[in-house]
């Protein structure tokens, strides 16, 4: 366990992770766990190496992770992973949804049905599946966090991302009316809406210092994003520092929808 003070409870939580073979899900599983959560990590098949990583370096540290493999694009799956995860964690306390993908560039009026139902189904529909059956999980067991990762492009028009960028702010929407439904509970719902950061998902543009370089430019920070920083928000919202926090999507991009440098 990290030795510094706990945020989280003294009590074991036990946190569900989707994308845990990629860069953000990834630091998310390994942050939870080094807090002394219980982490299931999931993410598709096709990621099985990844994910294997990630339970390696999860168990160098000393910590707990069940990795389940699960293709979200099938609801079937995401029904099969949480009844897995119930059945060897006896409970879920906190549930962060990582995993989306992308099919850019693809203007809206091109973008065939398929690609935009696997689009909606990942990023959007997989997450109001896994709520609809932990939600009430949590209630039951009188709290738990549940915690999306949206992104800044739900609050930006970018070209050809459009598919995307609605997903992503269908979960900011997601996150507000479950906020809600929730109320009074003791189940926290919220989002956090990321700008770019450095993932294996996007490594082609953070990768090419010509588009690296233009990116920088319109971040008043200077810089993208490490995963772990945002692991650490995610920290920071399922813990009691965040008490107060519901139905919040923080965004956490260098404040690069807020504007550029003068």
């Amino acid at each position: 366990m990290n030795s510094s003070v706990n945020p989280l409870s003294q009590e074991a939580k036990v946190a569900l992770v989707t994308g845990a073979a990629g860069g953000i899900g990834r630091a998310v599983a390994i942050t939870l766990a080094g807090y002394g959560a219980r982490v299931v990590a999931t993410d598709r098949p096709a990621a099985s190496d990844r994910l294997e990583e990630t339970r390696q370096l999860i168990l160098e540290n000393g910590d707990t992770v069940l990795p389940v493999h699960a293709d979200l694009a099938d609801s079937s799956e995401v029904d099969k992973l949480v009844d897995r995860a119930i059945d060897e964690a006896d409970a879920i306390d906190i549930l962060v949804n990582v995993a989306a993908i992308h099919t850019y560039p693809q203007p809206l009026l091109e973008i065939s049905e398929a690609d935009w139902d696997l689009v909606q189904t990942v990023n959007f529909k997989s997450c109001l599946r896994l709520c609809q059956r932990l939600g009430p999980l949590m209630v039951k067991q009188g709290g738990g966090n549940i915690v999306t990762i949206a992104s800044d492009s739900a609050f930006d028009v970018i070209a050809d991302e459009g598919p995307y960028g609605i997903s992503k702010m269908s979960l900011t929407k997601l996150t507000a009316y479950l906020a809600k439904e929730l109320a009074e509970t003791g189940v926290r719902v919220n989002a956090i809406a990321p700008g770019w950061v450095r993932t294996p998902l996007i490594e082609e543009y953070w990768s090419d210092p010509e588009f690296l370089k233009e990116a920088k430019a319109g971040i008043p920070l200077g810089r993208i994003a490490e995963p772990e920083e945002i692991a650490n928000v995610v920290l920071f919202l399922v813990s009691e520092l965040a008490s107060y926090v519901h139905g919040h999507c923080m965004v956490v991009d260098g404040g690069r929808i807020a504007g550029v440098p003068c």
